[in-house]
């Protein structure tokens, strides 16, 4: 099968089919790099914005001050 066939018919997925598709591609391109890269069933730590109020004080301030820059 060649590649142009390929994509046509990786057009023809749905959504979640193609998201699926991105996620096994991109865990062979890191089996390819390092094969210590990802354990299977390993769990990896995932930084979320949940509980940064010092983060957001300090967007809220830059925002506070551009606007203020913008009005004058």
């Amino acid at each position: 099968m060649s590649l142009a066939e390929l994509m046509s018919q990786i057009q023809t997925l749905p959504r979640i089919d193609k998201l699926r598709l991105m996620q096994f591609l991109a865990t062979e391109l890191v089996k390819e790099e390092d094969a210590n890269f990802f354990v299977a069933n390993q769990e990896y730590p995932v930084w979320s914005p949940y509980n940064c109020s010092e983060a957001a004080n300090i967007l809220m301030n830059l925002l506070a001050t551009k606007q203020q820059e913008k009005n004058g």
